[in-house]
């Protein structure tokens, strides 16, 4: 339980933060090249320009989602380490 804790922990923060970056990657692209990125298409425009629309209001069903995947991993990693213990006995000669 311990271990699939950690997994649903971390796991989703990576991927998001993972896909954010990525995207961040093409804006600063675009920005650099002279046009104005579109955040609803996901696509360079060179000719209009457009507002910021956040990351969590594009994609606020896969954020919470992920979120919520964290919370319930840090529970069963909680319990997991109230079951085994905080760390391991030691060897009795």
């Amino acid at each position: 339980m311990l271990r699939w804790g950690m997994i649903l922990l971390f796991l989703p923060c990576v991927v998001l933060v993972t896909l954010y970056m990525m995207e961040a990657q093409d804006v600063a692209r675009c920005l650099d090249a002279g046009g104005s990125w579109d955040y609803v298409l996901g696509l360079c425009d060179q000719q209009a320009k457009h507002e910021l629309v956040s990351f969590m209001t594009r994609h606020g069903f896969w954020v919470n989602t992920g979120m919520l995947i964290s919370i319930v991993g840090l529970i069963m990693g909680t319990w997991g380490m109230i079951l085994k213990g905080m760390s391991t006995p030691k060897d009795r000669d």
